[in-house]
């Protein structure tokens, strides 16, 4: 009598737990109808029973109530919590009824991968459309929920191979959101990958610039050059990053190898010319200055940069005649002075041409103008500062 009354209490137990996992199988067949009310009233009861609130399927109707929901309401928390739930499914078939880890997968495997391999391409649409709506931090959790999902162990044995491609973009979603702890992790893993040649390279580079981590900006970009040596944006803001931070000797090597392989760059021309006027080699600074202006007439830099060599030489030319005695040698030295402030002379108009509004050219301009007595000249640029300053 008393075997009989066990057998009863277990086939009784097994009903209630049949009886609880039924509400999750009608939770889906509601979900195949299109009734989500219906649907999301049964889950409710499943998570409350100790019977279903950690059975591996609850959270899979779960996951597909949630992605119906984000479906007809485009509320992409929803399907970020879907991601929740096939995560936390995934988890709970690894487990044994005790908690601990499981062997190996469960028997609900072929059920999640069913069921992401539908879900993944929504989940990939929902973040390129948070993306493009400039919803970056979503699309951020997004992507990086798509990467996340393929590494979960149910996939182990496939041997899937990494997604660089949202890798890649959760990591410009990051950048694109500020979340900068994320964009260096993602864009490391996207070079790692040689996923995007040397974008990872800059997109680094500009998370350290914002950072304002200088001591790794160095080294992103000298391991850039040497995967990519022919990406001409790696290599001059390399170059860049030593002339700004007054790291000549570097700088200048780099150019060097720039220059060889690119003899046409009017860029590096200039760029090793202010090298050289940063260190006093003048007269190397007008070679490399002409130079560029000879590739690019129309380029402001080396135009000015030229004007004030000749112009700040003139000043000191005219200041050393000043202190000379002798009337007839100081007129000799006044006229010298003089030809170099003429030499200075057009390239200040030639850059004033191509930018109008410079002070700092409209200044010297005035300067000059008033040296050689052309005073139409000088009312002229006069006239074009005092509106500069209303």
């Amino acid at each position: 009598m008393k075997r009989l009354f066990l057998v009863l209490i277990s086939i009784l137990a097994v009903s209630a737990i049949y009886a609880q996992r039924g509400r999750v199988a009608a939770a889906s067949a509601f979900l195949d109808n299109g009734d989500i009310e219906s649907a999301r009233s049964r889950l409710q009861d499943a998570f409350e029973h100790d019977r279903t609130r950690e059975w591996p399927r609850t959270y899979i109707v779960a996951a597909r109530l949630a992605t119906e929901e984000y479906n007809r309401t485009n509320d992409k928390a929803k399907i970020l919590q879907a991601v929740e739930h096939y995560k936390y499914a995934a988890d709970l078939d690894q487990r044994d009824e005790q908690g601990g880890r499981r062997a190996r997968p469960g028997r609900f495997e072929r059920d999640l991968k069913v069921a992401l391999t539908f879900f993944v391409p929504e989940l990939q649409n929902a973040g390129i459309d948070a993306f493009n709506e400039e919803d970056f931090t979503t699309a951020m959790k997004i992507f990086r929920s798509v990467v996340n999902l393929n590494n979960l162990p149910v996939f182990e044995a496939d041997d899937l191979p990494a997604d660089s491609v949202f890798i890649y973009y959760t990591g410009l979603a990051a950048s694109r959101s500020q979340n900068w702890d994320v964009a260096e992790e993602f864009f490391k893993k996207t070079l790692d990958l040689r996923y995007g040649e040397g974008d990872p390279i800059l997109l680094l580079h500009e998370v350290y610039e914002q950072t304002g981590d200088s001591a790794k900006m160095g080294p992103n970009l000298k391991r850039g050059f040497e995967l990519f040596p022919d990406d001409d944006r790696i290599l001059t803001s390399l170059i860049n990053f030593y002339l700004l931070s007054e790291q000549n000797e570097q700088a200048l090597e780099y150019l060097n190898t720039a220059i060889e392989g690119d003899p046409d760059n009017f860029s590096f021309y200039n760029a090793r010319g202010v090298l050289y006027d940063m260190s006093g080699e003048y007269e190397l600074a007008e070679v490399e200055y002409r130079k560029a202006i000879e590739l690019n007439p129309e380029f402001f830099d080396p135009l000015l940069n030229l004007g004030v060599i000749y112009f700040n030489r003139a000043i000191d030319m005219m200041r050393e005649a000043n202190e000379i005695a002798d009337f007839a040698k100081f007129e000799v030295a006044r006229k010298e002075a003089l030809d170099v402030f003429r030499k200075s002379l057009p390239y200040m108009e030639r850059a004033h041409e191509i930018r109008p509004e410079e002070r700092m050219v409209l200044e010297t301009l005035r300067n000059l103008y008033y040296r050689f007595e052309m005073m139409d000249k000088y009312d002229e640029v006069e006239q074009k500062l005092k509106a500069l300053q209303e």
